[in-house]
């Protein structure tokens, strides 16, 4: 005991030793380099995450998806790099059938899919998400989910008008996704010793998974025997087709594994070669503790040194080295100096090449967020409205600044098992650091025990993961950055002479008009190959623009070529989707089509289904601040503002926005290059419509609804360090509210662009963000006679606790009697995780 003691103390020790002499100790140099060669990685090549939270798990054609996206780096922080996320519905041809451009701020956006059933139809798609930078890793590490999405809509032709006498006949039969076919004796099994290789005579951990036609796992059990048909070990699996057992192997034999099938056969798989020498790396973990043992072939002893490093989201988190003397080396190290989720150790030998490699996954339940949702009353009858308190605090009960998103559905009609959710702590901590399809994601985040435990380590040995190789660290080898961080999207093109020939027009002068307000004109400048080149728009799809150009000597007999966008192209195919999830997938759309069949009946299933913005009854606030600032996307809520100024505040303002705000707002000091919050040094961050980053030229003054000032706190905390030194908020005119009724003046004129130039339209840009609808019963205008039968009860993407940790919501309840459940999850600003389920009853 004393010996293995010894050992331990001495392997850990190096970590502390690395940090005294890396200049005499040649372990510990090359330790430093390994650890160093890493960190060059980790900022030469950002890794983002994203993580989209659903308003509920499936869809009929008619739907509407509602969704928020997390972006994050390292630890789960929110990343402030990208300001765009592409978000695209794939079909199971692996074609891109809707395209979603999102405004991110400070990591995080929201936005929604229509389902139109003239456009799509039912059948098994998947989302993925991914910024720009994400791109240079591949699609792989892009957020994927599998979405199933049916056809509950009636027939166009049965839609009758309401004078009409005959009765609208609405088929029961629903259309479903086409289930995979799934052949019994069709399954592959793959066999992962831990570690990497399995080396004679040495005891070894051996994980298996198996996979059925379909994509999806099955169940197995058998034995393994040797090359005498010796039986030499047992397996069965425990979760989703994944197990593993014992095995020691020996020399001069060879090993197969005979699984049992269905009907009594059997399938033999020869398992992996064992090595004639090598080393073996094993990781157990106790209740505070990561166990780490090392085994090596007696020839490999006393022949160097071996080293073991381990790293998380790209961070080294450990390192130690020692002289390989002994056959066995053990070393514990405390789980409180890892973070949680997916760890990699990695064992380097004698020529400090990596010999063998582990993932471990680590729980840190402490560092989770607790939210508590407080009702206003025990229970609710349908119709009621239901207010609920919302409080984030951390374990020690400091309460939380954080952003989370809520969804509302009435359980019976969206039932949904729990095990099979993709959350943000299954994506962000499990599936985003892991390479392939992991069935059940969320199965491993309930219910936590030791058998859950067992398995999610099953998983994660046989799961295979590479964001990077140990070569190409080493070597300095860092893939090249073809795609950037997005601010804005970019338009590019050629200049060519207009004749039969065109040639490239060097130096030649283009002018890039955009339809916004008053107008807004860039200028640049084409180089020696003719090309052009406008970045950083933040404008939205549809925006009208014309470009006009001239060569060198302003002449106008060029002709201008516009670049068509290339869309990043789908090589993951379609996921598997779960078939055992039919049953509640029926329950749904059956529930779908009876609510659409009565907005049928009533002639509202287009205007509210496929449009859930559009409000039949205009809403008449009460006052003008009211009207100002309710397209407002304020991160703290609308109007939620150290000021605000409304569009009354700024008529008159003939000058550019600037000029027109300098001395209008309170501790707000107009400069040169922007506005300036009392007491910083920098410009205070702009976001006009949900944009950040935005110029104060770019936004005409008359086009602008409200400004609001967010001058610190916990309000401006929500937008990272970009709200450091204040906010500005601008929110521009909407077509549905009429604000000449509250103006004394009319608009100034828009923009009107000179005669003769063709004019074009932004195929990308970024997509409105609609308004989840609701309806209001305490309103007396409201049509109480047509059933609500809704699924989604409530969404809302942006609840954002304040300093207190708290935040609200409140919803009207729909017909739906029963249970009705409730998801929160979300971050902090310092990348710690929560999320709540919660149940209330509706009588």
């Amino acid at each position: 005991m004393k010996k293995l003691l010894s050992v331990l103390l001495i392997f850990s020790s190096l970590y502390v030793k690395a940090q005294e002499n890396t200049s005499t100790n040649p372990v510990v140099s090359k330790l430093h380099i390994i650890a160093a060669s890493l960190d060059s990685f980790r900022r030469k090549v950002p890794v983002e995450k994203v993580h989209l939270h659903f308003d509920k798990p499936y869809y009929s054609l008619g739907d509407t998806i509602w969704m928020k996206a997390y972006v994050v780096i390292q630890s789960n922080e929110l990343s402030a790099l990208s300001q765009i996320l592409h978000a695209d519905l794939i079909d199971d041809k692996d074609s891109v059938r809707v395209s979603l451009h999102l405004p991110l701020t400070n990591g995080f956006g929201w936005g929604s899919i229509v389902l139109d059933d003239t456009l799509l139809r039912a059948g098994n798609y998947h989302i993925r998400a991914y910024t720009n930078i994400m791109r240079n890793l591949g699609e792989t590490y892009f957020f994927n989910k599998a979405v199933m999405i049916g056809n509950a809509m009636p027939p166009k032709s049965i839609t009758q008008s309401s004078s009409s006498s005959k009765k609208s006949v609405v088929p029961k039969n629903i259309d479903q996704p086409t289930p995979a076919n799934d052949d019994p004796a069709a399954i592959s099994v793959q066999f992962f010793p831990e570690g990497g290789d399995l080396v004679n005579n040495i005891t070894s951990k051996v994980g298996f998974k198996a996979i059925g036609a379909n994509g999806l796992s099955r169940e197995i059990s058998g034995y393994v025997v040797d090359k005498d048909n010796k039986q030499v070990a047992t397996f069965q699996s425990e979760h989703a087709g994944i197990g593993a057992f014992m095995l020691q192997p020996a020399a001069d034999n060879t090993y197969t594994a005979v699984i049992k099938l269905a009907g009594g056969t059997e399938k033999r798989i020869e398992l992996p070669k064992t090595a004639q020498q090598g080393l073996t790396l094993s990781v157990t973990q106790s209740d505070d503790n990561v166990i780490v043992n090392i085994q090596a072939s007696n020839s490999l002893l006393n022949t160097g040194d071996i080293s073991l490093v381990a790293q998380a989201n790209n961070i080294v988190q450990y390192t130690g080295g020692k002289l390989l003397t002994t056959n066995s080396i053990t070393t514990v190290i405390p789980k409180n100096r890892f973070p949680e989720g997916i760890t990699q150790f990695t064992l380097f030998g004698p020529d400090y090449q990596p010999v063998a490699e582990r993932l471990v996954f680590i729980r840190a339940p402490d560092n989770h967020l607790k939210i508590n949702l407080v009702q206003d009353k025990p229970g609710y009858a349908k119709r009621d409205k239901a207010h609920f308190d919302v409080q984030v605090t951390d374990q020690d009960g400091k309460p939380i600044v954080g952003t989370f998103s809520m969804s509302v559905t009435d359980d019976g009609k969206v039932p949904y098992q729990e095990a099979n959710e993709t959350t943000i702590f299954s994506n962000l901590l499990l599936t985003s650091d892991l390479k392939g399809y992991v069935e059940q994601p969320n199965y491993y985040f309930t219910d936590n025990n030791a058998d859950k435990d067992r398995q999610l380590d099953n998983l994660v040995l046989t799961q295979g993961w590479r964001k990077f190789t140990w070569k190409d660290i080493m070597g300095r080898n860092f893939p090249t950055l073809v795609y950037h961080a997005e601010e804005g999207f970019g338009l590019n093109g050629m200049i060519v002479t207009d004749k039969k020939k065109p040639t490239p027009v060097a130096g030649g002068r283009v002018s890039l008009l955009i339809n916004i307000g008053g107008g807004i004109i860039l200028d640049t400048v084409t180089n020696a190959e003719g090309r052009f080149s406008f970045n950083k728009f933040p404008f939205r799809k549809g925006t009208r623009f014309n470009v006009m150009a001239t060569d060198a000597k302003g002449k106008k007999d060029v002709k201008v070529e516009l670049d068509e966008p290339t869309p990043q192209a789908v090589t993951l195919k379609n996921l598997p989707v779960d078939q055992a999830e039919n049953k509640d997938f029926s329950t749904y759309l059956e529930n779908s089509r009876q609510r659409f069949e009565e907005l049928d009946k009533n002639g509202l299933l287009h205007a509210i289904t496929l449009k859930e913005v559009v409000i039949n009854e205009k809403v008449t606030p009460e006052t003008i601040k009211e009207v100002a600032v309710q397209h407002s996307e304020n991160l703290a809520g609308a109007g939620k503002a150290d000021q605000v100024l409304t569009f009354i505040d700024l008529l008159g303002c003939q000058s550019d926005l600037l000029h027109c705000l300098t001395g209008r707002l309170t501790g707000v000091q107009g400069k040169a290059d922007g506005l300036y919050a009392r007491g910083f040094d920098s410009p205070m961050y702009i976001v006009v419509d949900g944009i950040g980053g935005r110029e104060l030229n770019s936004v005409v003054s008359s086009d602008v609804s409200s400004v609001e000032v967010l001058r610190g706190g916990g309000a401006a905390a929500l937008y990272g360090m970009h709200g450091a030194n204040g906010v500005l908020i601008i929110t521009t005119k909407r077509g549905d509210v009429d604000y000449t009724a509250y103006e004394t003046e009319h608009r100034t004129p828009g923009y009107n662009k000179p005669a003769g130039l063709p004019s074009y339209t932004f195929k990308i840009g970024f997509d409105l963000r609609k308004q989840f609808y609701e309806p209001d019963y305490a309103n007396p205008k409201t049509n109480t006679q047509i059933p609500d039968l809704r699924t989604t009860i409530f969404w809302k993407p942006n609840v954002n606790t304040d300093e207190t940790g708290k935040a609200g919501a409140d919803f009207f309840n729909a017909d739906g009697t029963g249970n009705y459940k409730v998801v929160i999850e979300g971050l902090d600003l310092y990348g710690r995780l929560g999320r709540q389920v919660f149940h209330y009853t509706v009588k």
